[in-house]
């Protein structure tokens, strides 16, 4: 009985590697950023504190990426589709990674990204921010 129980407890610690992820939205927002999978502020959510060079390199709900092991994860690259501002902070979103390319400043809550200026063919910055840059009080 152990021998089959130690493998799988070996299992389930190595399947747990992999990308960093954020905290998910709490209901009432007191502090940074939150991105939604979906406008309307719908879908998977994550809160964000820090500049993100590049959301591909954290676990999120859209887009396969590979690690170094050659197994299937997701990103939060090209994944939000609103954003919620906590009081007083403020937040750039980037089309491209490392802080470059179309950008939009936002500083209150955007329930379609659609509704920003942007050239993603979806329209706005929706499922086209790649880094972000955030902004404390």
């Amino acid at each position: 009985m152990k021998s089959r129980i130690i493998p799988l407890a070996v299992i389930l610690m190595v399947g747990c590697g992999g990308l960093p992820s954020f905290p998910t939205a709490p209901a009432e927002l007191t502090s940074g950023v939150a991105v939604y999978e979906h406008a309307d502020f719908a879908g998977e959510s994550a809160v964000i504190t820090d500049d993100q060079k590049n959301l591909k390199d954290v676990l999120g709900p859209c887009g396969e990426q590979s690690d170094e092991n050659g197994s299937g994860e997701v990103g939060w690259s090209d994944c939000m589709s609103s954003v919620r501002i906590a009081p007083g902070w403020r937040a750039i979103l980037y089309r491209d990674d490392g802080f470059k390319g179309e950008q939009v400043e936002v500083t209150g809550d955007v329930p379609n990204l659609t509704q920003r200026p942007g050239t993603c063919s979806k329209g706005g910055l929706n499922d086209c921010v790649t880094s972000i840059r955030v902004f404390r009080p």
